[in-house]
């Protein structure tokens, strides 16, 4: 094979696409590449072979390197100080002999046949770079990569040679890459070496474990900067050694940390309230359901202008650098628009949560409505709103509708053929999840247990086989009562328009005996406020007795209640169903309720308790 070595000019190349084993342009790494060459030149000649036209000569390989040297051209850009024109004397080695396939096995050994350079072998290199003097932006722009980069790579250049012999020696994985990356937190090459060797003899050379060593593992602390800022911490005295590959940083002083975090979260607040928002709480403080349940106002037109847009560009990147006045500024400018997104009436009824993630990401959602916020409607004349009436906790209604649930069930099981049609019925409208009636057959009924005394369905449906239709019927109303389940949330009475014929079907003195065993007069009389404990002695004994006990404190009227409403037959609006015969009115349902239940309905007591509070 005969091989020549020498130039061509640039204008005398050309691609031969038919035998380059690259079918698929790839420009991955191109501006490094062509960073490089500007820099330094043309570190390895090109292969080509004689094209039909005298003179001139197909690539067979450096494809992407010619195509670098073209782009130079056209930009008028040159490579180690030489202009690259058509003329630009291009080395490469020429194989007059190549034909087709021999061209073709070349292009493709010189992709195939690579050893890459370890990353160690690497950053040793640009480390030794930046002790002849040049800086990270003189060698980001010899090699075309970001800044950021090469200060990690100089990092990774400056470990202990005993971490990079170690590095080199290991098997190349995502552990331990992470491994040497951690050693950079060490503040000197001394700590670096004794500490690796100490792991190496604990036999314990682990990302975690040098983390745990240098202290970077206050999962707290790092949060805590993350809420206030790296540059609100460093402003207030904290010190840090700064993690380069990640956020386990190195914090010297977590409860400054703590304190800047503090003090961020209360300006937000502050903020917030200037806005003038009816209420401002932490996401923490109102549990799990909020984000899930509660309703959110939507804001107006308020957007932001086309110079508020550059301004918003611009202090935005100036405050992912921890750029404390920028961030301030970016507030302030959103606290202006948001002022034209909300009406008075949404400020009014509505509240604003300050939201942190895991990882310290502070969110604000505006436009929060608390489940018993009250409607404010808009008044031109001034004139005091009328005060709606009163009505008892969310914890308290729950627990009078858990009672009736317990009361129908108990005699619905004395009524067999009803209970045979609750339950058919149960089972044909209860096939979803969720759906509102008051027999749940899947079923999630107040009678559901758990065990592992369960029949099979062959003996079950073997003994049922045996039974008479009257028996039959009885059993069916005991399954049909332990799947009863008619407790309500937010005030939805639980006989609804769903619940009230099944209630009307039921033997009357079999359910008011029910609802009257399963009333718990010390809960409700106790629990209520005192307009509702003197609403039921006027019902159940008569106004002289309620005038005076409105003279009452909370404790003793309580104890005057349990003592002479309950042997009255008086039960709460609650607990009436439609057959109810005692002292007060049977509530009126002005409206069927929906059949599949809104958000509220999913909310447990829990957050009921909370709201109460």
């Amino acid at each position: 094979m005969t091989l020549q070595t020498r130039t061509a000019a640039l204008a005398d190349l050309e691609l031969d696409d038919d035998i380059n084993a690259r079918r698929h342009r790839n420009d991955e790494g191109i501006e490094e590449l062509k960073a490089s060459i500007r820099a330094h030149g043309l570190a390895q000649s090109l292969r080509v072979r004689p094209a039909e036209r005298a003179g001139r000569f197909r690539i067979v390989a450096g494809s992407r390197r010619y195509r670098v040297l073209c782009e130079l051209a056209t930009s008028g850009d040159s490579a180690a100080g030489v202009p690259v024109t058509e003329e630009f004397p291009v080395p490469v080695i020429i194989g007059y002999e190549d034909d087709d396939q021999t061209a073709r096995e070349i292009s493709q050994a010189e992709n195939l046949i690579r050893l890459p350079q370890h990353e160690a072998d690497t950053y040793e290199t640009f480390r030794e770079l930046a002790d002849r003097g040049l800086d990270e932006g003189q060698i980001a722009s010899r090699f075309g990569i970001d800044p950021k980069r090469v200060k990690r790579m100089l990092a990774l250049g400056r470990l202990a040679p005993v971490i990079l012999d170690w590095w080199r020696s290991e098997e190349q994985t995502n552990e331990t890459n992470a491994t040497v990356r951690a050693f950079t937190l060490a503040p000197s090459i001394e700590e670096q070496e004794k500490l690796f060797k100490k792991l190496l003899k604990q036999g314990d050379v682990r990302a975690w474990a040098v983390k745990r060593a240098l202290g970077a593992d206050n999962p707290q602390a790092a949060r805590n900067i993350k809420i206030a800022g790296l540059e609100a911490y460093k402003a207030a005295g904290g010190q840090m050694t700064t993690d380069l590959f990640g956020d386990n940083h190195v914090i010297a002083d977590p409860d400054i940390a703590e304190k800047v975090a503090e003090e961020k979260i209360a300006s937000t607040i502050v903020g917030l309230k200037a806005e003038g928002w009816s209420w401002v709480s932490m996401g923490a403080d109102l549990g799990y359901h909020w984000e899930h349940s509660w309703k959110r106002e939507k804001p107006g037109h308020g957007k932001a202008t086309a110079d508020e847009k550059k301004q918003i560009t611009k202090l935005k990147k100036l405050a992912t650098k921890d750029n404390v006045v920028a961030a301030g500024h970016l507030n302030d400018l959103w606290k202006t628009i948001a002022e034209r997104q909300w009406t008075p009436e949404q400020l009014g009824k509505a509240g604003a949560v300050v939201k942190i993630g895991h990882h310290g990401d502070l969110e604000i959602c505006r436009g929060v409505v608390k489940p018993q916020a009250e409607r404010k409607t808009s008044s031109t004349t001034g004139a005091p709103k009328e005060k709606g009436p009163p009505t008892i906790s969310n914890a308290l209604h729950q627990r009078l509708s858990g009672q009736a649930t317990l009361a129908v069930r108990q005699a619905l099981q004395q009524e067999p053929r009803v209970g045979l049609v609750a339950l058919l019925a149960g089972f044909m409208t209860h096939r979803r999840m969720h759906v509102d009636s008051p027999v749940r057959v899947y079923h999630e009924g107040f009678g559901k247990t758990y065990g592992e005394d369960k029949e099979t369905f062959a003996s079950v449906f073997a003994r049922l086989c045996d039974m008479s239709d009257q028996e039959l019927f009885v059993v069916a109303a005991g399954c049909a009562g332990e799947a009863v389940h008619m407790e309500r949330h937010n005030g939805k009475p639980p006989f609804d328009a769903n619940a009230a014929p099944l209630a009307a079907s039921i033997r009357p003195d079999l359910l008011t005996a029910a609802l009257q065993e399963t009333f718990d007069a010390a809960d409700y009389f106790g629990g209520a406020s005192k307009p509702f404990v003197i609403t039921a002695i006027r019902e159940a004994l008569n106004d002289d007795e309620a005038r005076k006990a409105e003279k009452m404190k909370k404790a003793e009227l309580t104890a005057f209640a349990l003592a002479n409403v309950p042997q009255t037959g008086w039960l709460p609006p609650e607990l009436r169903a439609p057959t109810y015969s005692g002292p007060g009115a049977i509530p009126v349902l002005t409206e069927a309720p929906p059949t599949e239940p809104d958000a509220d309905d999913l909310v447990d007591e829990e957050e009921d308790e909370m709201e109460d509070a």
